[in-house]
């Protein structure tokens, strides 16, 4: 096989030359400049910060589809381009060049783009079938606009087969994906915030070939939403609120294990894959409701409120904790971070999700840790990054079967919990005295509610009963389409 591939073509009477390396596609000759459309980040031409302002590169990440047109005799290259080409949190544009081929050179042109497909799309899905859900209400009512202006023009170019539905109220993702034909799709993209995500997963899991639809059609996210934790915690949090970026995870990501976390009330079973939230952080997520038009900001005002009213929380907790060393938690990260290995789920795996805990009905084991007393944070997760500017878990990992759990307890005093407050955009916060940072298993958690005031429990940031329950990880349950092994954490 050669190491690269060169074809002749040209552009309004110019000659451009392609050259293919199976690495990136490199654009020789004639390039019109500076035309572009900045509402839908769209272009026919690209701008280059090239020395040499008439060769471009075009990495195979970046490349989403290239073909011949026997009619037209032209060659069509899609792609999306980096506006700052050595900068990985560039923003993209959509840009389409159209080459005219060589009478005889089209067999040659034939041929080079079989290449190039079957390069840039090696081991992955091309042309996906995606089932899109666009929820017009959440966050900021922004989703259709979104997918129409930025998603849509890009995954067309990528060819991807579209099948657009709108969710109509509340549980209906959660129906649309339980009765998903699961032979029909590759994926199923929400374009929502985190809240049609738990949804799908849940339409998914109550099916009779849950464990089948889960590893047939991978979880696929666009973010519309308010915080967008899992979206900025896959791709940090400039990237994971960038549509444009979002869409080419869909295009050219693998699918990636993820656990998920089954909730266990007196009269109901359901699942999640963010966040369980008791005191002071349930607070700041689900009394602040009425600031939404604030956006992820709303949660930082709750947070405050809290803090300065120096509130707590009285529970009873039991923990099943797997480590309690917040150094070894914290190298055991950076060498997950290293090692950068990419599961996937089980293909073996089959049957019901089943607990391996007692039921809350009956005692937990004497192995368990118990908690009795008042607190002020009591907040475990599956994702690094809950909104902009909050790593309040950065040692959270997409699939090592655990789940993070950040437990602070009450009569520290304000000063040191604005301490909290004013290092957890860094992640610092878990090296403070007062903060306890564990992996668990699993746990149970008695709310105990003062006579004449209010508690919140947010599970994946919506309300839930404040009753007891219990919450246990299972590992790798889920897919979700990524472009990286493990999540973006800066630990």
């Amino acid at each position: 096989m050669s190491d690269s591939h060169a074809l002749n073509v040209e552009n309004l009477g110019k000659p451009v030359k392609l050259n293919y390396n199976y690495k990136s596609l490199c654009i020789e000759g004639a390039l019109n400049r500076n035309r572009r459309v900045r509402s839908s980040r769209s272009c026919i031409c690209i701008p280059t910060k090239n020395t040499n302002p008439t060769i471009m590169y075009v990495s195979n990440k970046h490349i989403l589809y290239a073909t011949y047109n026997t009619r037209t005799n032209m060659i069509q290259l899609n792609a999306l381009i980096p506006e700052h080409p050595n900068d990985p949190e560039s923003l993209l544009y959509l840009s389409k060049f159209m080459y005219t081929v060589k009478d005889n050179e089209k067999e040659k042109a034939i041929q080079f783009c079989r290449i190039v497909m079957s390069s840039v799309y090696q081991d992955l899905i091309a042309e996906k079938r995606l089932k899109i859900l666009i929820n017009p209400f959440g966050g900021q009512s922004k989703a259709k606009d979104i997918f129409d202006l930025q998603v849509k023009p890009v995954l067309e170019a990528a060819k991807c087969k579209l099948d657009i539905q709108f969710t109509e109220h509340q549980g209906h993702a959660l129906q649309v994906a339980r009765d998903l034909d699961i032979n029909d799709y590759d994926a199923i993209v929400t374009v929502s915030g985190d809240g049609v995500i738990h949804e799908v997963i849940n339409g998914f899991l109550q099916r009779q070939d849950a464990r089948d639809a889960i590893k047939k059609v991978s979880l696929g996210i666009i973010p519309a939403g308010t915080s967008n934790s899992l979206s900025i915690s896959m791709l940090g949090e400039k990237l994971g609120f960038d549509p444009i970026h979002t869409s080419l995870q869909i295009i050219k990501g693998r699918p990636l294990a993820m656990d998920i976390c089954s909730v266990t009330y007196e009269d109901r079973r359901y699942f999640s894959f963010l966040s369980h939230s008791y005191g002071i952080a349930a607070y700041a997520d689900l009394a602040t409701e009425h600031m939404r038009w604030m956006g992820d900001t709303r949660t930082v005002v709750g947070l405050l409120q809290e803090i300065f009213s120096n509130k707590t929380y009285q529970l009873e907790a039991w923990i099943l904790i797997a480590e309690s060393n917040k150094e070894k938690i914290k190298e055991n990260c950076r060498t997950s971070l290293k090692a950068s290995v990419w599961k996937q789920i089980d293909p073996s795996s089959t049957g019901p999700v089943i607990d391996t805990i007692p039921p809350l009905s009956e005692p937990v084991p004497e192995n368990w840790t118990k908690v009795d007393e008042d607190i002020s944070f009591f907040l475990s997760s599956k994702v690094p990054l809950l909104n902009r500017g909050m790593l309040s878990h950065p040692c959270a990992s997409p699939n090592d079967g655990l789940i993070d759990l950040l437990l602070v307890r009450g009569g520290k005093g304000i000063t040191k919990q604005l301490s909290v407050f004013t290092t957890v955009d860094t992640g610092k916060h878990i090296d403070l005295s007062i903060v306890e940072y564990y992996k668990v298993k699993a746990f149970r958690l008695k709310p105990i509610i003062r006579p004449g005031k209010n508690a919140y429990v947010a599970i994946d940031g919506e309300h839930a009963p404040a009753k007891p329950f219990q919450v246990e990880v299972h590992p790798c349950l889920a897919s979700i389409l990524s472009l990286n092994s493990n999540f973006a954490t800066r630990i």
